[in-house]
Formats: C-alpha cells, structure tokens, sequence
C-alpha cells in the first residue's frame, strides 16, 4: 500500500508533513455537540491481534514494514493494515509517533475518491494503521495486465484523482506523491471501469513558500527539484499518470533518477508521433495544459475538472430515481436525538460501504457543482430551484443545512451526505446495527457499559458531562448501561429496520 511497497522515492531533507490537529468541544449542552467522522479515527488500547486476525501472508512489504488483510473479530469485516517496524526508525520518530501523521492527515479528510482510514495500534515493537481495503489492487498492477486504457477509460479514471486532488488543494494539502501505485482500485466493473482511491499521505504537506524536495522521481514536476513549488506539482503527477494509462510507458525515462531529473528539466513530451497519431485533439491539448513545464501556466485541479476532453467522457448516467428521492431525503431530514446522531456517523465512515453507495456516489458529485468534494449552501441552493420557487428554495437550503451539517463547518461532507442519505433504508439495517453495537462493546457483555461509551466519546473531544447527558436520554430503564434493545430503540424511529438480505428500494 504506498510507499511501503514502492520504489525511488526522493526525500532530501527531514521534513515534519502535518502537524496531528486534536480536536476538543466548548459546549455547554448537548445540543451544541458537532459531529464528524473524524472523531471516530482513534488509537485503539488494546492489543492488535485482540481486536483482529491477520490472514496467512502479507499483500506487500517493504524497508520498514508490511501490508496485511486482516478481519476484525467481532464483525469479520474485512480491512488492510500497515504493520510499521520501530526497528530501523530514529528514537525522535518514535518518541513523536511520526508514523501516525499520515493517520492524522487522513482522519481529517472525507471524500468518495480518498482512501479511509478506521483506527490506529502500538505496542512494544510495531505500528498498526488500519484501513479500507481495495480488492483490485493498484492503479500500477492493473496497467501491467491490461497495457494501456483507451481514451474515455482513462478520462474516467483521471478525473476521480482530479476530485481527490481539487478537494485537498482546497484545504490547502498537497500531497507531493501522485503516482500509479498510490491510485487503489476499489471497484472494477465487467467493462473495464473502475473506481479509485488516493492513498499515502506520508509526505504530504500543507501549501507554504518554501519546500523541501520530496516525491518519486518519475513523477516530480521541475520545479520540485528546485524547492520552490506548489499544488501544482500534484497536477503534474496527474499528467505522467495519464500519460502512461494512454500509451503504457512513462513519459520521462532514463538509468538513473539523475538522468530521469534531466529529462524531466529538459525534454519536451512528445505528442505528435507514433501511438498519439491515433489520439483526439482535445485529449493531447489537456495532456499538454496538466504537463507544462511552467507552473505559473499549468492548469489547477477545477480547471482540469471542466475541460471539454474530461466533460465528454465522463458524462455520468445519473438515476433520476435515486436522485430525486435522495433531495426528497435531504429535504426531509428532520432533527434527531444527538446520540444517534453520533452514532450515524460512526456508521457511515466505519461500517463497509453498501453497493447503494455508488448511485448516491453520482448524486452527490452532480450536486457538487465545482468539484470540490463539498456540497455549499449555493450549490444546494441551485439544486433546489429546479423543484420550487426561489424564496421557498432559499428557506429549503437553510433547513437542509442545519440539519445534515452535522460538523458544522458550514457545507455538507461526504460523510454527512452519506448519512442523510442512507439512513433510513440500509445505514440503519439490523446487520449495521449489531456490528456498531459490537464495536462498542468491547468487553463483549452484551451491554454498552456507561465507561466504554465515555472512553470512546471522550477520546472523539467531547466533555464527560455531555455523554453523560446522552447516555441518560438512551438508558431507557435507568440501569446505567444500553441494552441492544434500547440501542435499536435510540437507532430506530418511525421506520422498520431492514435485514441485511432484504430488497429495499431506493
């Protein structure tokens, strides 16, 4: 996964990425308590091999370490754990937890195209960092078996890395590593289409003046070997990934990483020979606008989103159905008790994702007008004037806001989107709610004990007398525990849970 397993990665200087951003609440009651599903994202106390299972052999290794499949124990879902050797780190590396930096990045992070992370180990000897498993392996291994995408496969492809990348840019994050084996396929259609995931933040870096040099040298922009660059070295990276799902070669070559920097300074791509006789006009014109030698001219991440190139093949098939009962949902929301709230949101960034999850993929990217990976208060304001006057539209979008920005960082998340959208049909399924219910019964006695939900809550930044508060309104007898009835009580509203076979239409 990452770098783990990959090759010439440059890194001149020791450089701290991102500092870890904890996160606290001033609330002074409960209805002020803001959830995300950052909170969730927690260094686990208890011994790795007690929560889960390892398989036989590792996917990959590396200098430092190795990746596994791993089953956790209560629930059998199935994830991928980076097992990191302290043997071989500084004493200031481990003294600082530096290997969970990358854990801090991508906790904080919420997009259908970024990889998740679910939660964090350490014992005597090793890390365990413990994350979404993609099945269909990497973005490298899948260009090895099929040698080279056609163009609409490719632009498909491109532009959910692009989604990734204008969503982290618009945090000011840039991820200085864009490159084959960091893009996870995490699902692959019988056509050839596929999703993907952005993984390893392990150099990532927020936008500052000077920077040290860092990436893997094929696919370093030129003025990252100069110090001085920006976001728009991660664009670059787009262009020799996109490059090479074209014609099945990389753009820059050479025997050495010296000889590759040289190339990479001087050489001009060539895109009017050989196999790019038979590519389109507007394909070579983006490919030319993402590899520009000059950053100053080199198109940004919302520009490359709107290209015509990008527009005209990944034109999406959007279900009028799903997306009209999704606005329908959105609409509808209505407050609910804060414990659930917390709950709900711990489902939709821990618990696998249901297949129903790629239709509403569709609808929130159609919503998401600039691509940015958040839904704003104009965004969903435009969506609701198709279906009502502008004054009615405007008193819609407040109310929707309110009710599903549940972090309150004033637009709707992913996450957030995710819960609004599904919890009524399959987030809140009997399956889903044994699992939670497992995950946080940690001793396994049948009951959510008041001191493993304050463990947790508390670690997430709330106050004790807050989830104090919220355990009080579920405890329904008063016994200072939550049975799972009261659990599927606090869960359950107005409408039948589902059994996990059960055809629910959307």
């Amino acid at each position: 996964m990452g770098n783990l397993c990959a090759g010439s990665v440059q890194n001149k200087l020791a450089e701290s990425p991102l500092s870890p951003r904890p996160h606290h609440q001033k609330v002074k009651s409960k209805e002020d308590l803001k959830f995300s599903a950052s909170m969730f994202v927690l260094e686990n106390r208890q011994g790795f091999s007690s929560v889960y299972s390892l398989h036989e052999k590792p996917l990959g290794s590396g200098a430092y370490g190795e990746v596994w499949l791993c089953n956790h124990k209560l629930t059998q879902e199935l994830r991928a754990v980076k097992i990191l050797l302290k043997v071989g780190m500084s004493q200031q590396e481990i003294d600082n937890r530096e290997v969970f930096i990358e854990v801090e990045i991508l906790k904080s992070l919420d997009h259908p195209n970024i990889l998740k992370v679910y939660e964090y180990f350490e014992d005597e000897g090793k890390y365990y960092i413990v994350m979404e498993f993609c099945r269909h392996g990497d973005l490298f291994d899948r260009l090895q078996k099929v040698k080279k995408f056609s163009e609409p496969t490719a632009a498909k492809i491109i532009k959910q890395i692009f989604s990734a990348l204008n969503y982290l840019h618009g945090q000011k994050i840039i991820h200085r590593d864009i490159k084959l084996e960091n893009v996870l396929v995490s699902e692959l259609e019988e056509n050839g289409e596929m999703k993907v995931k952005l993984i390893d933040f392990n150099i990532a870096t927020v936008k500052k003046d000077q920077m040290e040099t860092q990436g893997t040298t094929d696919y370093m922009a030129p003025e990252v070997f100069k110090g001085k660059y920006d976001e728009k070295c991660d664009i670059w990276g787009c262009g020799v990934i996109l490059y090479a799902l074209l014609v099945g070669g990389m753009p820059f070559n050479g025997s050495t990483d010296e000889e590759i920097e040289k190339n990479i300074i001087k050489s001009k791509v060539e895109l009017t020979k050989g196999i790019w006789l038979g590519k389109s006009k507007e394909c070579k014109e983006f490919l030319s606008m993402i590899l520009e030698k000059n950053p100053k001219y080199r198109i940004n991440a919302t520009q490359a989103l709107s290209h015509p190139w990008i527009l005209k093949h990944t034109d999406i098939y959007l279900d009028q159905k799903t997306y009209k009962n999704t606005i329908i949902r959105m609409r509808t929301i209505g407050k609910v008790n804060k414990l659930k709230e917390a709950f709900t949101t711990f489902m939709v960034s821990q618990l696998e994702g249901h297949s129903s999850t790629k239709m509403l993929q569709e609808v929130f990217h159609k919503i998401d007008r600039n691509g940015d990976g958040r839904i704003s208060h104009e965004e969903l304001l435009q969506e609701l004037l198709n279906e009502m006057p502008s004054e009615d539209a405007e008193e819609e979008t407040l109310k929707v806001m309110k009710a599903t920005d549940v972090d309150g960082n004033g637009t709707i998340d992913y996450s957030e989107f995710l819960r609004v959208s599904l919890q009524q049909e399959h987030l809140l399924s009997k399956e889903n709610i044994r699992k939670t219910f497992a995950y946080f019964d940690k001793d396994e006695s049948g009951t959510l004990e008041r001191e493993e939900l304050i463990s947790w809550l508390c670690l997430g930044g709330l106050p004790e007398d807050i989830v104090n508060d919220l355990i009080n309104d579920a405890d329904a007898n008063g016994d200072g525990s939550i049975s799972l009835e009261e659990f599927e009580n606090l869960l359950f509203d107005k409408f039948d849970l589902q059994d996990e076979d059960e055809e629910v239409e959307l």
